[in-house]
């Protein structure tokens, strides 16, 4: 994404993410909060590279075959899905309030935040 010479703009990067990662999370969040928060913030990484490279190929000018044209596109359409079923997990999370209920293979876990 960055050439070893960009330390600037990794830099911003880095700093960017930890900015979303402390607004998504909220305040005082909960360890599964803290954990969707960050999940959020790399779906929302990986939908803007897959389309940072789908606009790249649109920009060099070089020309897909319609199968090359529809797998970038396929990988930018998945990975904007998962940053949506992130988003709405984090969600339903926090609409559930305090006490949430997790069943893993028939046993159940009852939590805090």
């Amino acid at each position: 994404m960055f050439s070893e010479e960009d330390l600037a703009s990794k830099e911003f990067l880095k700093h960017q993410l930890e900015s979303m990662r402390i607004e998504v999370a909220g305040e005082n969040p909960s360890p599964l909060a803290r954990l969707l928060a960050e999940r959020v913030v790399a779906t929302w990484l990986q939908v803007q590279f897959f389309e940072g490279l789908y606009a790249l190929g649109i920009k060099s000018g070089v020309t897909l075959s319609l199968s090359q044209d529809e797998h970038r596109q396929k990988r930018l359409d998945k990975a904007h899905r998962r940053h949506l079923s992130a988003i709405r997990t984090l969600a339903q999370i926090r609409k559930l309030g305090p006490a949430v209920q997790i069943n893993i293979a028939e046993k159940q876990i009852n939590t805090i935040e």
